[in-house]
């Protein structure tokens, strides 16, 4: 299953340390990620080597936890102590990469191949990196020299026969997908992929084979139960075709592309209702991957989060929509925004007390119309008619349910014996609804 938003969305590194250069005439020695001064390592009386190895660890052991942050400053150190080090230029890249910081990842990885030449995954990483940045030629180089320095490493001979893809040598591409599975016949990156050169080919039953064989090596493995479906939809083999991208559901349940493919599927076998249950989750996920985009891009204001938890909930998906909530109060919890969508949301849950609790705080917090109307409505399906009204009056609020309340009010007091409470109420109650009562 994906998950529907990252914590880190996109990833965003707030680098507290300057980033020191590698060396070399690529890196420039004064460029910044962040704004705190320069750190240096610290003096210990270990070598400078020792020391920097020491710090790369402790930095591979900050990624694995997510705590990027560290871990730039940790290689940051790290390069500071030992401009040769090699490791800690790869595996800073890798970060800047993520970071979207393309030209000082690629001078660290470019520093790291300079210093270590021999080092396969240097040459392999960098390739990788410039064939996902659609640069071709030098990623094909890259991958060259990896299998020329090992050519037992398959993940080179794969990401070749990418760039070989990409430039559609459809041949050439799976000569190197073959090497890759002759070296390791479980290979199933390389089943799949040669697959996919096969169906470009119109090959379609040496297509079929390796998607199958892909299936059989890695059991519910997305891009492979997607190309094999695609597959089955150019076949015209529809019932087929459905089965696959329904499994691809299973286990990449918000991509919008396996909809979009079923929904073709559907089509084509003349399920109406189907297709448009597709349809229709299509456009939620796309309004989805929206919300995903506004919180990224206003991660410190909390109305994305609101929307995005909003948006879930409506969906039934109840235990994500409140982390969402949880995130729209923690970015602003002096404001009655955050507090005032959760007490609409325990509101729809028909949890009052809850709903209450949260609109009481966002009124302590900041006067609320919104969050007043919130916590009548609550107050009115807990029979506590008294309190509903004093705050539909407060938040000027004259509708059907405010209505209700007074006529609910009025019957009580009736039952109180308070006849003169009744008729108040009641003739309040059919101002605002002449129907009420009748």
């Amino acid at each position: 299953m994906s998950s529907l938003f990252s914590a880190r969305t996109p990833l965003i590194l707030c680098l507290s340390a300057a980033l020191t250069g590698c060396g070399g005439s690529e890196t420039p020695k004064t460029d910044t990620v962040g704004t705190a001064p320069r750190q240096t390592a610290p003096v210990t009386s270990s070598p400078p080597g020792e020391q920097a190895a020491e710090l790369v660890e402790q930095a591979i052991s900050e990624i694995r936890d997510q705590k990027f942050d560290d871990a730039i400053t940790s290689l940051n150190k790290a390069i500071d102590t030992d401009h040769q080090n090699a490791e800690a230029c790869f595996q800073r890249a890798g970060l800047l990469a993520d970071a979207g910081q393309d030209q000082l990842a690629l001078s660290d990885y470019s520093r790291a191949v300079e210093l270590d030449p021999n080092d396969v995954r240097y040459r392999n990483m960098r390739g990788l990196f410039l064939l996902t940045r659609s640069q071709l030629e030098p990623a094909l180089t890259d991958f060259t020299e990896a299998v020329r320095i090992d050519p037992k490493y398959i993940q080179a001979w794969n990401n070749r026969g990418l760039v070989k893809l990409a430039k559609t040598e459809f041949h050439a591409a799976i000569d190197d997908f073959n090497k890759a599975v002759e070296i390791d016949p479980t290979y199933a990156d390389g089943f799949n992929n040669r697959g996919f050169a096969w169906f470009k080919m119109e090959v379609y039953d040496k297509a079929l084979a390796d998607f199958d064989k892909t299936l059989e090596l890695k059991p519910g493995y997305v891009n492979a139960l997607n190309n094999r479906g695609m597959l089955h939809l150019r076949i015209k083999r529809h019932r087929e075709a459905v089965a696959d991208f329904t499994e691809a559901i299973t286990h990449d349940e918000n991509n919008p592309k396996h909809y979009q493919n079923r929904m073709n599927a559907y089509t084509a076998l003349g399920m109406a209702d189907n297709a448009q249950a597709d349809r229709n989750r299509i456009v939620w996920l796309v309004k989805l991957g929206q919300l995903n985009n506004l919180v990224a891009q206003t991660p410190e204001q909390p109305e994305g989060y609101i929307q995005r938890a909003s948006h879930l909930a409506a969906a039934g998906q109840h235990d994500i929509a409140l982390v969402n909530y949880e995130q729209a109060i923690q970015v602003a919890s002096d404001k009655a925004t955050p507090w005032t969508g959760r007490a609409k949301y325990w509101l729809q849950q028909g949890n009052f007390t809850e709903a209450i609790a949260d609109a009481t705080k966002a009124i302590e917090t900041e006067f609320s119309h919104p969050a007043l109307s919130i916590r009548g409505d609550a107050y009115l399906q807990q029979g506590n008619y008294d309190k509903a009204i004093a705050d539909y009056t407060a938040a000027k609020r004259l509708d059907p349910s405010v209505a209700q309340a007074y006529y609910k009010r009025a019957l009580q007091r009736r039952q109180q014996g308070n006849e003169a409470g009744f008729r108040a109420d009641f003739e309040t109650a059919q101002q605002l609804d002449p129907q009420i009562g009748q």
